[in-house]
Order: structure tokens, then C-alpha cells, then sequence
């Protein structure tokens, strides 16, 4: 049996993408085992002082807090689930509109939304530095409060596990092989 390695259980996102895999006959683990097949970042992570608007404000507290929950501490779980891992070899971050850099309309959420533009280009090191190893990397907005969680999380399984194309054919649907592409929930792709 193959297995997804989930950062957390905590959301109701994860709880929803974790029915989803185990429905479909994968393990669920927020452990080290072997057979891992897929690692999910689920962290959602209020950031206490970090709903500051323009104009009131940067909490370098907040900034730093984000930057450690949202980078720091998965890229840590993500070092030691590598050994783990085989088969698909999948690597998967929660994301989202707020954090792009051409489209967020955010005027507040510095810490998050910054940390999480740093991690699409630490992501994109990463995957230029282990796509020759098997592995591909996938960005995923499950936009929380504005869609059902389980329709997120159903979006999400089917984004994730999709099949793996490896040619360098210039079909489209290969691009989220060779470059790092961030989808929502509606399977749009959205510019980081």
C-alpha cells in the first residue's frame, strides 16, 4: 500500500483530502513509514497580528512567525519524508490567490502572503534540483471560505494524483510537470 504524508490534520480541507485518499485505497500518515508516496503541506495556520491592513502597519513578529509555520517547518517535514518516499514521488504545497504576485488583491496578511510567494521560488529550486529524480511538484489553492471543503479536497485528489507525463512534447497539459503551476479548487491555473 502506498501512502500520503499529510503536515496536518488539522483543517477541515485535510480531513475532507484525507477521505478522499483513503476512499480511493491510499494510507493517510502524518508519521515517517515507508511507501510514502505523496507529501501534502496542509498547514493552515492563523497568524496571530498578521491581519494588519496597509496603512496600520507591518508586525515583523507576525512576518517572522508566518515565514517559520509556512516555509521553515514543512520544508523541514518535506528534508525527512524524502527518504520515504517512492513510486509517484509527488510533492504537493497549499497555496493561493493571496500570495501571487500579479493577481492578489489583498490589502492585509503580509506574514502569510509573503512567506508563501518565498516558498513558489524555494519550490521552484527544488523541483529544478529533483525533477530528474522522479519527482513533481504541485501547487494547490483550495480557496478556503469561498469554496465547500469537500469539493476543494476533491479538486485536489484528482490534481494530485493525475497521471505523470514525462516527454518534452509541447502539449500543455505536460506544463505542470516542468514548471511549478498553481491551481484553485476550479482547476485554474493561477500566475504566482
Amino acid at each position: 500500500m502506498y501512502n500520503a504524508y499529510f503536515t496536518s490534520l488539522e483543517s477541515d480541507f485535510a480531513k475532507e483530502l484525507k477521505k478522499q485518499f483513503e476512499k480511493n485505497g491510499f494510507g493517510v500518515t502524518t508519521e515517517l513509514i515507508s511507501g510514502i508516496e505523496f507529501f501534502i503541506d496542509t498547514t493552515e495556520t492563523e497568524i496571530p497580528g498578521d491581519d494588519k491592513a496597509v496603512g496600520e502597519g507591518v508586525l515583523p513578529a507576525a512576518g517572522e512567525l508566518a515565514y517559520e509555520k509556512y516555509v521553515c517547518e514543512p520544508l523541514e517535514k518535506l528534508q525527512k519524508v524524502l527518504q520515504y518516499m517512492g513510486g509517484r514521488k509527488r510533492i504537493c504545497f497549499l497555496s493561493g490567490k493571496a500570495s501571487s504576485i500579479s493577481l492578489s488583491e489583498e490589502t492585509a496578511g503580509f506574514g502569510k502572503n509573503m512567506s508563501k510567494a518565498a516558498l513558489h521560488n524555494i519550490l521552484t529550486i527544488c523541483k529544478n534540483g529533483m525533477i530528474e529524480e522522479g519527482y513533481t511538484f504541485r501547487l494547490f489553492d483550495p480557496m478556503t471560505g469561498e469554496y465547500p471543503a469537500d469539493k476543494a479536497a476533491g479538486a485536489a485528489f484528482v490534481y494530485f494524483t493525475r497521471d505523470r507525463y514525462i516527454d518534452n512534447d509541447n502539449n500543455k497539459s505536460r506544463e505542470d510537470e516542468r514548471n511549478l503551476i498553481l491551481r484553485d479548487a476550479l482547476g485554474r491555473e493561477i500566475p504566482w
